[in-house]
């Protein structure tokens, strides 16, 4: 593992499987960070409402509760990043991992390299500030690209980072016709195949309609997305 670590990470492991739990903080603490664990469902969702943590990595299938489960009710609390690690490598299990609100998906055994980059840049576009206009109007929604928040009617709407991003783009955008795969480049996991991705899109795209309104997004098949300021 690269040990150059340019922020030192608080990281929550909701994990049930005890090597795999303990194998992953290792891989985590050498590289200068901080984890704390916990093996079950209703442990891990009061670990990670008490305390913040820079990110969380979460088992889909978990003692009381599960995953998903889980994610479901911090999600009405805390936008704090999550990544699933899970045995399940199906698009099914994908895309109920995001529709859930997950940020990214990692199929288990997890390398570690690939598990640090991931989390530094989901952890990087949350925390990095904006270099140029700081926010962005238009019509009734205000996005605010320091503090990477938006809001609808003066209503904070809850987005995850990779929803964000997502609506950075279309805001940008707004207008235009912006295609698929310019959309599907802000996707955190860039390894899954075209037509996953293609799902997984899909499954965002809708995350977005119900938070900002369906009439916002209107889609072209096949081509991509328009947004409407």
């Amino acid at each position: 593992m690269n040990q150059t670590v340019q922020h030192q990470l608080s990281i929550l492991i909701v994990e049930d499987e005890y090597h795999t739990r303990m194998a992953i903080a290792r891989k985590l603490q050498a590289g200068g960070h901080t984890v704390v664990m916990a093996e079950e469902a209703i442990t891990g969702l009061q670990m990670a409402l008490n305390t913040k943590h820079d990110a969380i990595l979460l088992d889909l299938g978990l003692p009381g509760g599960g995953g998903l489960d889980l994610l479901v009710k911090l999600r009405k609390f805390s936008q704090v990043p999550v990544i699933f690690i899970s045995q399940f490598e199906g698009v099914e299990e994908r895309l109920q991992a995001l529709e859930a609100g997950a940020d990214d998906f990692l199929v288990k055994p997890v390398d570690s390299r690939e598990l640090m980059a991931r989390l530094r840049n989901i952890v990087q576009r949350v925390k990095q500030p904006a270099s140029q206009s700081a926010v962005v109007v238009t019509g009734d929604m205000l996005v605010d690209l320091a503090s990477r928040s938006a809001c609808r009617a003066g209503v904070a709407l809850e987005l995850t980072p990779t929803e964000f991003d997502m609506l950075v783009m279309l805001v940008h955008n707004s207008g235009r016709l912006l295609p698929r795969d310019e959309l599907e480049a802000v996707l955190p996991n860039r390894t899954i195949e075209k037509a996953q991705k293609s799902n997984i899109l899909d499954v965002y795209i809708l995350r977005l309609r119900r938070k900002i309104g369906k009439d916002r997004i209107s889609n072209r098949r096949g081509l991509g997305f328009i947004f409407h300021g």
